[in-house]
């Protein structure tokens, strides 16, 4: 949902934080780096492509694991790419709310790694 905001419509103001967020500076939706160094449009449009690539590039690591649509030895290779793709679209991103994709990203780069250097 970020991902497809900020490329469909990157001018667009932050989404509403709850009052108990308030003691967080940066705004929900919006690219912290992105907005801070006043680039405009074009590199906040490339941020949600970055969301884009790193979702797809899960979705088909999660397709090859199951041995759908790609060999099933493709697989690491494009969780490997997903997750450093989606650790770099959460820095750029970053809130609090991400903390648990984080984690589940460097899982899936740990995992990714360990079984391409098992091959």
């Amino acid at each position: 949902m970020i991902g497809i905001g900020s490329a469909t419509n990157p001018n667009a103001a932050a989404l509403a934080m709850p009052s108990w967020m308030s003691w967080w500076p940066g705004p929900f939706g919006r690219s912290w780096v992105l907005d801070s160094l006043n680039l405009g449009s074009g590199p906040a449009m490339l941020g949600g492509l970055l969301w884009l690539a790193a979702g797809l590039a899960l979705i088909g690591a999660g397709l090859g694991w199951f041995g759908v649509l790609l060999p099933g030895e493709q697989w690491p290779r494009l969780a490997l790419a997903g997750g450093v793709l989606g650790l770099l679209a959460l820095t750029l991103f970053f809130h609090p709310f991400y903390l648990v994709a984080v984690i589940l990203d460097v899982a899936i780069v740990v995992l990714a790694w360990g079984r391409l250097a098992a091959s």
